[in-house]
């Protein structure tokens, strides 16, 4: 059992670092575009709407990408003093619940998004200001990634009680 434990604990936390080096990635691409359109204004050209449009599509990506590896990385928003005054077996119900809501929310969300991509993917809409791309790649990536955030959720559910006897962590 300890070492699927060690594999899962291994891949989830590969999956976190990847996340986290995507949303890096992503940030230094929206600064450079911001900056690029700050210089060309400045200098009295113009840069089109794709220099306001692709950061903030960017942005949401971010968001998004980041979710999941915020759960395994523990660097989401936690009630800690509050749990600190549970027992420890308290303390892994409020957790487990917590996790469960927030996947149930993911979830809501999952569904939503997903028939938003599929719509757009129905009737071809593409993004004008990004040249022509399919509306459905730029907005494709929001369902995977609540996907890929409620398996980080999953995964932690099994972590918080799979040494039940042990304090949490």
């Amino acid at each position: 059992m300890e070492h699927h434990d060690g594999r899962i604990l291994r891949a989830v936390s590969w999956l976190a670092r990847v996340e986290i080096a995507l949303v890096a990635a992503i940030l230094l691409i929206s600064l450079m575009i911001t900056l690029y359109a700050i210089v060309v204004r400045n200098l009295g050209y113009s840069t089109g709407d794709w220099t306001l449009h692709l950061p903030e599509l960017l942005l949401v990506w971010m968001t998004f990408i980041g979710m999941g590896a915020l759960v395994t990385e523990r660097g989401h928003i936690a009630a800690d003093m509050v749990l600190k005054m549970f027992t420890p077996r308290w303390q892994r119900i409020a957790q487990t619940a917590s996790a469960v809501i927030t996947i149930a929310v993911l979830g809501l969300i999952l569904a939503g998004a997903a028939s938003i991509v599929l719509t757009q993917i129905d009737i071809g809409a593409t993004d004008e200001e990004l040249f022509g791309v399919p509306t459905a790649v730029t907005l494709g990536v929001l369902p995977l990634c609540l996907g890929i955030a409620i398996l980080h959720l999953t995964v932690e559910i099994y972590l918080i009680w799979r040494h039940a006897g042990e304090p949490t962590r």
